[in-house]
């Protein structure tokens, strides 16, 4: 299973821990094009186990969230 992080910075200050299947997450592309880049969030991955994602997120230095995917 391939897990990924998003890091929001502007719409929300949090880190969503998404599996790489979901809609939402698209292995680590988002659902839709970014024409702002990287300037509202990023994604973070892929990591292979739930705990090496929660680590991560959590350096991140905000709140952490796991998707329903997850």
């Amino acid at each position: 299973m391939s897990l990924y992080i998003y890091e929001n910075w502007t719409a929300e200050n949090k880190v969503v821990i998404h599996r790489g299947i979901c809609k939402n997450c698209n292995d680590g592309k988002g659902c839709h094009p970014n024409p702002l880049g990287n300037k509202n969030g990023k994604w973070h991955g892929p990591f292979t186990t739930l705990s090496i994602a929660i680590v991560a997120a959590q350096k991140t230095g905000r709140p952490v969230k796991q998707h329903r995917c997850v």
